[in-house]
């Protein structure tokens, strides 16, 4: 089902977030190691086929993993909209769930030495549910997505009576949004690509 079945009439998509691809990294050097040493080890041996069976082997069995994580990743988006944060779970079969703006207390995020060098980490979201913190794990570029979530919190809580986010669009959209992703970009919080494909969605919905 994509993304826009899942949006209200009239609300706006502010901000996407996704789990990083740093996990993909063990299996994928796996990988690597292994070939090479199978090509070193098929020399070393004279050529012995065995070797390189051997290598193949874990090559292919790193390369599934690598596969089912990717998927693992792959089947996890998160959503801001000018009204709600929506959780979007599955490929084939999905499932959501979604937080209200109005809802939201509270925005952290957590990042431990390597999250900070390899720009992924956690981002827990406090809300007047109920049901407890909703953690996000290993968010590519955290402090963006906190910082969009507030930004959008706080547009809402500001928005006049009866008026359910406009002005939080008014807060993030247009030339002031595109202004806000260069700061972050100059911040080395997105990279230039993420950049240019936010900047032409939202060239797109002015």
């Amino acid at each position: 089902m994509s993304l826009r079945h899942h949006l209200q009439d009239g609300e706006q998509i502010l901000y996407e977030a996704h789990p990083s691809r740093v996990p993909l990294l063990p299996p994928l050097t796996l990988a690597a190691v292994a070939a090479l040493a199978g090509v070193v080890g098929w020399n070393l041996t004279g050529g012995q086929r065995w070797v390189l069976l051997l290598a193949g082997a874990v090559v292919a069995a790193a390369l599934i993993a690598a596969l089912v994580r990717y998927l693992e990743l792959a089947a996890n988006q998160y959503v801001l909209t000018d009204r709600r944060l929506l959780r979007l779970r599955g490929i084939l079969s999905q499932s959501s769930m979604d937080s209200y703006l109005d809802k939201i207390n509270n925005v952290e995020h957590h990042q431990t030495f390597w999250g900070r060098l390899l720009g992924y980490g956690d981002v827990e979201i406090d809300t007047a549910a109920g049901s407890g913190a909703e953690v996000f794990p290993r968010i590519s570029q955290p402090l963006a997505f906190k910082r969009a979530v507030d930004a959008a919190t706080i547009a809402y809580h500001n928005a006049p009576a009866g008026q359910p986010a406009p002005a939080a669009g008014a807060a993030v959209s247009g030339a002031d949004r595109i202004r806000q992703l260069k700061r972050l970009m100059d911040d080395g919080l997105i990279s230039p690509a993420e950049f240019e494909a936010k900047r032409k969605q939202l060239l797109d919905q002015i």
